[in-house]
């Protein structure tokens, strides 16, 4: 088996040593082998996002399109991966790539696939490619590149600004009169990533002046892995308390999830944000259709839809899967407890930009702060905690815990007893409190993931740590 391994979220390495100029090659031609089999004449956007060598990869995947007789778009600069999936579905093309490793740390980078819908490539679209690379780099094949001038001067290639029809297009799917009349200050946290400048440009396109941070060029990432999460925003937190701002918004590393926090300098958690803005849809917006969740997903979902009347449809863990059944039904939002979010009539596709100015009009709209709104939506579904651990033990260790789990699992978990298991994804165990605990092995990085959701803080510490003792011996 090669090294090019497409996963949740498309094929991730370590640069230099998994991730390297030859693999990179191998994957792109296998997936214009795949595209030319599906369209005589199909056309490729090629978008990268602010990572060591971003754009260089992705000059080196264009030029293997283009020696394929594929009609290749390559942006002009860094774009984020829903830019990306815009262009890809308004241009129909067959398989897009996307060079990222999203929230991964600095030394990785990736290889992500679009679809024509305008999405991640769906696990059906995925397979047919996974194969090709398989065949193609157990081969040695080495894949022809056409001259990057030959290729410019003949029309192969083509740079283009992905940005500015992106955001113009994210624009029209808010009211921007009612964001306009925000009267509270606002915090951008682009943790050097490709969203740098998004949100800064389309709130001051409304006549919003807002701080950005962590916005130039840095493919360090400053030390901090560009995900969006608590322990890597203390520089947002510090920010928002000390100048007083009612809201700090982060994006990840390519701008497809996001981060929120309120008005007190407190982490708005994932699995609050994805409820708020299904209430902010439906309520508010009017809004109809299924709530589609990756199984890892807030239980404030379903609590919602049932009040609703929407469908709830869970789904495992990847955005690929979300994605898979909103092109295929009438889906009013789609999401993962990550922090991506993709909203009807937009794209099949996380857009920390649109759904951070969605919250921004929910706050006007109801005239409420943050931590207000965090606070409305727990007297309408119950109060409920939530902690994701990120194991990094050993490969013995992380596969005798799924063992135990699939084999051996236990009956009770923090005291409280399972009342029902699902194995959709990994091993996820539904308690007679509400509760739910889920135990999967990372689909992007080499750890062992444990997610809590639970009905009072105490009972999320009991859980997490019966679970760690159970399953890890810890």
């Amino acid at each position: 088996m090669g090294l090019i391994k497409f996963g949740t979220d498309g094929w991730r390495g370590v640069i230099a040593r998994d991730f390297t100029f030859d693999r990179v090659a191998v994957a792109a031609a296998a997936a214009g082998q795949v595209a030319l089999e599906k369209d005589a004449k199909p056309t490729a956007m090629v978008g990268y996002d602010r990572r060591f060598l971003s754009r260089e990869f992705g000059v080196e995947v264009a030029k293997v399109l283009a020696a394929q007789g594929i009609r290749v778009l390559l942006s002009k600069q860094f774009c984020s991966t829903p830019c990306t999936s815009f262009v890809a579905r308004r241009e129909k093309t067959p398989l897009s790539p996307m060079l990222t490793a999203s929230h991964n740390p600095a030394i990785w980078n990736g290889f992500k696939l679009k679809g024509p819908h305008g999405g991640p490539a769906t696990p059906e679209q995925t397979k047919p490619v996974q194969a090709r690379a398989t065949e193609l780099e157990e081969s040695g094949f080495n894949p022809s590149r056409m001259d990057w001038e030959e290729a410019l001067g003949t029309g192969a290639i083509t740079e283009i600004d992905a940005t500015s029809d992106y955001l113009a297009e994210v624009k029209n799917h808010v009211d921007k009169n009612v964001i306009a009349s925000a009267k509270f200050k606002v915090v951008l946290d682009c943790m050097y990533g490709s969203g740098a400048g998004y949100l800064k440009a389309l709130l001051a396109d409304m006549g919003i002046e807002a701080v950005e941070i962590r916005s130039d060029f840095n493919p360090g990432f400053g030390g901090v892995n560009p995900e969006p999460i608590t322990a890597n925003l203390r520089p947002l937190i510090d920010l928002v308390r000390s100048s007083g701002a009612g809201l700090g918004l982060a994006t990840d590393g390519d701008a497809d999830r996001l981060g929120v926090v309120d008005e007190t300098g407190r982490f708005v958690t994932t699995q609050e944000v994805f409820p708020l803005l299904l209430q902010h849809l439906y309520e508010d917006r009017k809004m109809t259709g299924d709530v589609v969740a990756a199984c890892s997903s807030s239980i404030m979902l379903p609590l919602l839809c049932s009040q609703y009347g929407l469908k709830f449809v869970e789904t495992p863990v990847g955005f690929k899967d979300v994605c898979a059944y909103m092109i295929e039904h009438d889906s009013l939002i789609g999401g993962e407890e990550s922090g991506g979010y993709g909203i009807k009539g937009h794209l099949p596709e996380r857009d920390g930009v649109l759904c951070a100015l969605l919250l921004i009009e929910m706050m006007v709209q109801r005239g409420k702060k943050m931590s207000e709104l965090v606070n409305d939506l727990m007297e309408q579904v119950g109060y409920h905690a939530f902690r994701r651990e990120d194991v990094h033990t050993t490969q013995e260790k992380k596969e005798e815990a799924l063992r135990r789990a699939r084999e051996t699992p236990p009956d009770s978990f923090g005291g409280i007893r399972v009342r029902e298991v699902s194995r959709l994804d990994g091993y996820k165990a539904h308690l007679q409190d509400g509760s739910w605990l889920l135990v999967r092995a990372s689909g992007t990085e080499p750890l062992l993931r444990i997610y809590c959701e639970a009905t009072s803080d105490k009972a999320l510490d009991d859980i997490l740590a019966s679970a760690r003792k159970q399953l890890l011996d810890e």
